[in-house]
């Protein structure tokens, strides 16, 4: 076998998903269909390329979902639409801003929370003491 051409396994161990997760990957239309050699699936650097793109999509936040409607768009951009590039940039840039609004929600959470702390130890240090 070429060192071009994996199996499900290899591909598996070089991208750090699960032979489950390829075939799922597969099933959503988010890597190409593999060649076959007989019953075997035969994958090349383009699907290891895929796999690690979707894994780094799901680390910072993208679900297949949103992977799988922007392959379709990209894959089959109806006319007039932006290139696939822009619309995967975009996408990108929609994450970004989702992100820092969810990180802004968080950040005054923590600024809540450090008020409920400072009235407990407020409370416990100073018993007759109520909380406003």
């Amino acid at each position: 076998m070429s060192q071009d051409i994996l199996r499900i396994g290899a591909l598996a161990r070089l991208s750090g998903a699960t032979p489950k997760a390829l075939r799922l990957y597969e099933a959503l239309g988010l890597i190409p269909e593999p060649r076959r050699q007989g019953s075997y699936r035969v994958y090349e650097q383009r699907h290891l390329d895929a796999v690690r793109l979707i894994r780094q999509a799901q680390a910072v936040g993208f679900k297949l979902q949103e992977l799988r409607a922007l392959t379709a768009s990209a894959n089959r951009p109806a006319p007039g639409e932006p290139l696939a590039r822009d619309v995967a940039l975009q996408a990108v840039q929609a994450k970004r801003a989702a992100l820092a609004a969810q990180q802004q929600r968080l950040q005054l959470q923590l600024d809540e929370l450090a008020v409920c702390e400072r009235l407990l130890l407020q409370a416990f240090d100073c018993p007759d003491v109520q909380p406003a």
